[in-house]
């Protein structure tokens, strides 16, 4: 594999710090004037690095990269499809434009998100606008943590980001998902069970072994070599808790899922895996308890990418 490097990255992309967050999903109305939307995010994005220890990272769907940019495009940018298999579905509800915010002081996110809703206004639709509600221990509403498997230092890089010699070397490939979970029934069941259907303890977040491990929790899943290479990915996702109800009367709580990685690959081996779409025909059990209701491909820029990208006037 080729090298990367962390310097290349939009700042705050490994920055883990971060507990508090903002997630805002944007589709462009129709006929935006291209020169004047990146205008305006190269000018939030300005507004926004000036506030110390707040950060703001850009992503953006195939179809918007190509109408921002479309001199080159990274070769796997795909826009994400739906999937179904066994009465699962993965809805497809792709956006333009992605905009995380995050910060460890949950006091600068408004700053940024009321720039960022000037700024869009008249450009962009918003289609998606949750709060990340991350504890220190990084635990998803369902009480495990979240991330475990997370590489560290500078494994993340090799894992997160697109490598050199590649189209868009520094960047990521990114997906995003609302996972809606159905606390009640899993809190339901009792904690051995719900070990199984993750494949962790989850007081002590250690991984089953042997025959401990159910070959359809999460982790038997979407812990997976291909070629002798782990789909590793990285994740940044967070818990949320939406005033609304969402289908089915169902309280609107779950988690924001959004990972990053230097391949599409890996994303769509874990997908298929948890649906089932695979020879075994094993899907995974949390699935059962959790349900995505949205779900988009990007392309996150490098720092110096996404430079080049608002100077292309």
């Amino acid at each position: 594999m080729y090298p990367v490097f962390q310097g290349k990255a939009q700042a705050g992309l490994f920055d883990e710090t971060s507990r508090h967050g903002r997630f805002l999903e944007f589709k462009l109305k129709p006929n935006t004037d291209v020169l004047a939307i990146k205008q305006a995010l190269e000018i939030l994005t300005d507004d926004i690095a000036n506030i110390e220890g707040l950060y703001c990272q850009l992503a953006f769907g195939s179809s918007c990269w190509d109408i921002l940019n479309p001199s080159w495009r990274p070769a796997e940018l795909i826009s994400f499809s739906p999937l179904k298999n066994m009465g699962l579905e993965m809805p497809a509800s792709q956006g333009d434009i992605l905009i995380w915010l995050h910060s460890s002081d949950a006091e600068l996110i408004p700053q940024g998100l009321i720039d960022i809703y000037l700024r869009m206004e008249g450009y962009a639709d918003l289609q998606l606008d949750l709060e990340g509600i991350k504890n220190q221990q990084s635990r998803d509403l369902i009480g495990f943590i979240d991330g475990t498997a997370n590489p560290k230092e500078d494994k993340r890089l090799e894992v997160a980001l697109i490598p050199e010699g590649e189209l868009g070397a520094g960047g990521s490939y990114v997906i995003s998902q609302r996972w809606q979970h159905d606390l009640k029934a899993f809190n339901l069941l009792a904690i051995h069970e719900q070990e199984q259907v993750v494949g962790r303890t989850k007081e002590n977040d250690i991984e089953l072994e042997g025959d401990a491990m159910a070959k359809d929790s999460h982790v038997s899943r979407t812990d997976v070599k291909v070629d002798g290479i782990g789909m590793k990915i990285y994740r940044r996702s967070s818990p949320y808790m939406a005033s609304q109800l969402g289908p089915e009367s169902l309280p609107n709580h779950g988690l924001y899922f959004l990972a990053f990685a230097c391949e599409m690959q890996r994303f769509t081996v874990q997908l298929d895996r948890m649906l089932g779409l695979t020879h075994d025909g094993i899907s995974d059990k949390l699935m059962q308890y959790s349900k995505p209701q949205t779900g988009s491909y990007w392309f996150m820029p490098s720092a110096s990418d996404l430079s080049l990208l608002f100077k292309s006037y």
